[in-house]
Formats: C-alpha cells, structure tokens, sequence
C-alpha cells in the first residue's frame, strides 16, 4: 500500500455553470488510487446540484491550489500529488466515471471497496465538476492514495 493522504474541503462555489470542485493529479513518478471522497452543504433548501467524477488529463485553473493535505502516516513523507478547489475553468476530462444529482440537503460521496477504487496513471488524476449554475457552500474531504 501506498501513501494515504486525506484533505479536507472547504468551498463557496461561484455561479460559474462549469467548475471543479476539487481535483486531485498524480505526479509523473506517481499514480493517484482514490479511497474516498464525501460533501456536505450550508443549503437550508433543496437546490438541485449536477455533479460528476471523470478522469483528468490536465488540471483546471482560476481556483486554489491546495496547502492542506495531511498524511495518514507522518513518516511517510512529502505529498507528491496536485491538488485544486473551485477551479473555474475545469480540468481537462478524459473520461466520465459517475454522476450524482444533489439536493444537498444530506452529504454525497463514495467510498469505495478496495477491488473497485479508481486508479489514475501517472500524471493523470480525477475531478469532481459541478455542471450547475449555482452559489453554494461545502465541506467534506478527500482521501486517495500515491502509488
């Protein structure tokens, strides 16, 4: 096994109709396994939210770059992996894994099964886009692997 790493979400979503959430992109030397991922929502109403995770061939831009990303095991070293929140202009898709329709009135995500997590290639990695117009605030977290 890999290094486990987890980051913690924190975004406020512009109206932009298309953007990352988050993304997470393997190093050249790396591959990304994805473990898990979950958000939740400030909504008091439900607002409906068209999401989907799809492989990335490229990082998006016009968000942040990630400086959170903790590791489950201290002595396992630096984190290689590149990670983006609110990215405005989303990543480049390389193939659409599932799609999720939110009323963000409870959390969403995935874990997944050991036989059954996504894995990238090196220097490919996976995005969670919102395809919906729409202001909204969300936490959660993402935990993938670096083999």
């Amino acid at each position: 096994m890999g290094r486990i790493v987890y980051q913690q979400i924190d975004v406020t979503l512009a109206s932009d109709a298309t953007q990352d959430i988050w993304s997470v992109f393997a190093a050249a030397s790396h591959k990304i396994i994805l473990h898990g991922w979950e958000l939740t929502s400030a909504a008091v109403a439900a607002a409906l939210m068209d999401i989907n995770l799809h492989r990335i061939s490229a990082v998006g831009s016009g968000g942040d770059s990630s400086t959170t990303e903790e590791v489950a095991d201290e002595q396992q070293g630096t984190i290689l992996a590149n990670v983006r929140t609110e990215d405005t202009v989303p990543g480049t898709a390389s193939g659409s894994l599932m799609s999720y329709q939110w009323e963000q009135l409870g959390p969403v995500g995935h874990v997944w099964t050991p036989e059954m997590r996504p894995k990238s290639l090196v220097s490919e990695g996976f995005a969670l886009t919102c395809n919906t117009a729409i202001v909204a605030t969300l936490s959660g977290y993402l935990c993938w692997e670096e083999a």
